[in-house]
């Protein structure tokens, strides 16, 4: 399958670098080349290493498509929800890996209307009470990736600017790691 490289003004290039401009393509022909899937490897505390696939949904650099508002833009299809490139999440989505990165030390969340687990570093906060957060899922996928083996797959279903902190029950990447390690999700619970 040919793939799509997205510029930073949500422009479309083929593999020679010319443009392209289809009305309607499905989001996995397309590349974000920061959003590239990558290896985190985690330190947990007792000195064990878990190597983590991250991999990234176009809700991390588009939004919701509305026929009134974005006619005349490419519609970005996950599955079957039309989505259109958005400039402000993707140029937030530029510190996505980062943020990932310090998994341990940031704030994680789960709450009881979120399938996701969500975090966000809480010393990037912006004025409007805002914090750029991520949602993410983590499941057992065993595997390698560049030749490096992972036991994890982390996917950012979506990540966006959003009101913090956010309600909801605190978790520790530790427990996070441990659970889906056993192939099951912390549970909430209600206070």
């Amino acid at each position: 399958m040919t793939r799509h490289l997205v510029a930073a003004d949500g422009t479309l290039t083929d593999t020679s670098g010319a443009a392209i401009t289809p009305q309607v393509i499905d989001s996995t022909r397309l590349h974000v080349a920061h959003l590239a899937p990558h290896i985190l490897t985690v330190d947990l505390p007792k000195g064990d290493r878990v190597n983590i696939l991250v991999e990234y949904s176009c809700h991390c650099w588009t939004r919701t498509f509305d026929t009134a508002e974005h006619a005349g833009q490419i519609q970005i299809m996950d599955g079957i929800r039309p989505r259109v490139f958005c400039p402000h999440r993707f140029a937030a989505s530029k510190d996505l890996a980062e943020l990932l990165g310090i998994l341990p030390q940031n704030r994680l969340y789960l709450t009881p209307s979120d399938r996701n687990y969500g975090t966000y570093n809480a010393t990037m906060m912006l004025d409007d009470g805002t914090a750029y957060t991520a949602f993410f899922t983590l499941r057992p996928h065993k595997g390698r990736f560049d030749g490096i083996r992972h036991k994890l797959r982390l996917f950012v279903e979506s990540a966006h600017h959003r009101p913090q902190p956010e309600n909801g029950q605190k978790v520790k990447i530790a427990v996070v790691i441990g659970q889906a390690l056993k192939g099951k999700k912390v549970k909430y619970f209600r206070r």
